[in-house]
């Protein structure tokens, strides 16, 4: 082995360095105090004024900016598709919820009865699930979020007047019951499934929804990343706790919404951790929700969870903008030395900074303010409204960065109280219920947003959304009834292009398919105000199947 140096060489080295400098002395005495100087001469260079920016030598710059011009979002805001300004609230929300995704709860909701009876025979009677039936099964769901009680049973109870509503004549409540008992939306026994996908039961729902989403409405250029939390405290692997939250225990949704409007444009359902770990997980869930604006120049804003350097970067080659708070220990972030020695800002008062197109500004309110910007100008001033004593509103000059990050902060948090007002929110053991519901009603609310805007001035529902979900909750329902249900073999019920059931009288009449089955015996055929209204016939609502097949045989 060798032997370790013993550090005799580099002295010698440092020796004969020394000696070639004329101004070194030549008393060790003298050349050790000529050393000591000279390093605190460095010290004292390297001193900066308490208001200067760790780093900004380098990099950051607080003086001689280079101006920034915001690029236009490239594409056209609003509707996407054609829609007549007075379209229904069924007409708007069928481009959400279209015939595809009815069918698909249609078939898997009898199908999982089938299995699930077959595995476990029961005496309950069960006959497959149709179409009208489930649009009613939905609507009395809307209506459940308007409309709010207790406990799902409490909208059939009759005998107090104050649990007495029009459900009943809606559908009986032991087939709401078997419908909400057998509700699904994947084959269990599929092969072709991906069992490592923790949402595998509702991949399909969630990929569908999020097309339908980005193709009926382009949002305004100005969105929010923000998470969202579905409340649920049932058991399950990635069930997350936030306590700063309205909704402290749940599954947490990362969410994309315009800022103006709270349209939900973009989501993902956070499933937890995947492997050892995930680094970067803030940046991920970004460059995700904002893959489809690529080379748009989409502005987006969220807030110190996910801002940083790096990722504003990022976005910037990606023909994205971006602005938000930021963490003063963030990676990259200029550190302000002033704070760092707890030496506060006067009140209202800023500094900014920049680097390439890259801007940073520090703010003092009632506590210090970091943001960050990959598209302001540094020069740009705005303002933002602060109570002062008194209860008086003043204007405060600050930077654009920051009064653009307060008007456009606010979309994912608009989407939440919207859809939180009339959210159906039962109990139920299974987790996937709840994102169903959830998403449910934010379809319910991106309709809402594309009508009002295909609407414009016109737009019929001035008193608001809850006027509109009405309205929509009213067209989903079809009165069906237990016995209206057709058997196996019976084809689907329903309204047609050539026939509708409606209550089409006041006084009631006897039933034609009743009449015609009865006809020349003893028994009396029933009488009923429901019809079809273009033959004018009066009709049971589980006659009406009979009435449509004799006419197209």
């Amino acid at each position: 082995m060798d032997d370790l140096s013993d550090g005799s060489d580099i002295e010698d080295e440092l020796e004969d360095e020394l000696e070639d400098l004329d101004d070194v002395p030549a008393d060790p005495l003298a050349r050790d105090q000529w050393m000591r100087g000279m390093f605190e001469e460095e010290e004292e260079e390297e001193e900066v004024d308490l208001g200067e920016f760790v780093g900004f030598q380098d990099e950051w710059k607080m003086g001689s900016y280079h101006p920034c011009r915001k690029r236009e979002f490239s594409r056209k805001p609003g509707v996407k598709i054609d829609l007549p300004d007075d379209a229904t609230p069924l007409l708007v929300f069928s481009k959400i919820f279209t015939e595809e995704l009815w069918l698909r709860l249609v078939t898997e909701t009898n199908l999982y009865a089938e299995q699930s009876r077959n595995e476990t025979p029961s005496s309950s009677k069960w006959t497959p699930v149709t179409m009208t039936e489930m649009k009613t099964f939905i609507g009395l769901c809307v209506a459940m979020g308007i409309l709010q009680l207790p406990a799902r049973r409490d909208h059939w109870r009759q005998k107090k007047w104050l649990f007495q509503t029009n459900f009943p004549e809606a559908m009986a409540r032991d087939r709401f019951a078997m419908i909400w008992r057998y509700l699904h939306l994947q084959d269990n026994q599929a092969n072709d499934v991906d069992r490592s996908d923790k949402l595998w039961k509702l991949r399909w729902f969630l990929n569908y929804l999020t097309s339908q989403f980005q193709s009926l409405y382009e949002v305004n250029g100005y969105v929010t990343v923000d998470e969202s939390m579905v409340k649920f405290k049932g058991r399950l692997a990635f069930r997350q706790y936030l306590p700063l939250k309205p909704t402290k225990w749940g599954v947490k949704v990362w969410v994309m919404a315009e800022s103006s409007t709270g349209y939900l444009t973009n989501f993902q359902v956070y499933t937890g951790r995947e492997g050892t770990g995930e680094k970067g997980l803030a940046h991920r869930v970004v460059m995700d929700l904002a893959t489809p604006y690529y080379g748009s120049h989409l502005s987006i804003f969220m807030d110190n969870f996910y801002s940083g350097v790096e990722l504003f970067e990022e976005m910037k080659g990606h023909g994205l903008d971006a602005c938000g708070t930021v963490r003063a220990n963030r990676k990259d972030s200029p550190k302000n030395k002033m704070l760092t020695k707890q030496a506060a800002l006067d009140k209202h008062t800023f500094r900014v900074a920049q680097k390439n197109d890259l801007t940073f500004c520090v703010w003092q309110d009632t506590k210090v303010v970091m943001v960050l910007s990959n598209y302001h100008d540094p020069t740009e001033k705005g303002s933002v409204s602060r109570r002062r004593q008194g209860g008086t509103q003043t204007a405060v000059v600050v930077p654009a960065c920051l009064s653009d990050y307060q008007k456009y902060m606010k979309g994912v948090d608009l989407l939440d109280q919207m859809i939180g007002y009339y959210q159906f929110q039962h109990r139920s053991k299974k987790w996937w219920r709840r994102l169903f519901f959830f998403f449910l009603a934010a379809g319910c609310y991106n309709a809402y947003v594309a009508a009002r805007c295909a609407g414009g001035n016109t737009f019929k529902y001035k008193s608001g959304y809850k006027d509109w979900l009405e309205d929509l909750a009213q067209e989903l329902v079809t009165p069906v009834t237990a016995r209206s249900a057709p058997q196996c073999s019976s084809g689907p019920v329903g309204a047609t292009s050539e026939h509708d059931c409606e209550k089409i009288f006041e006084k009631r009449k006897v039933c034609r398919e009743c009449a015609l089955s009865r006809s020349g015996t003893d028994v009396r055929a029933s009488a009923t105000v429901y019809g079809c209204r273009q033959c004018n016939e009066a009709l049971h609502v589980e006659c009406f199947g009979k009435h449509v097949r004799r006419h197209h045989l």
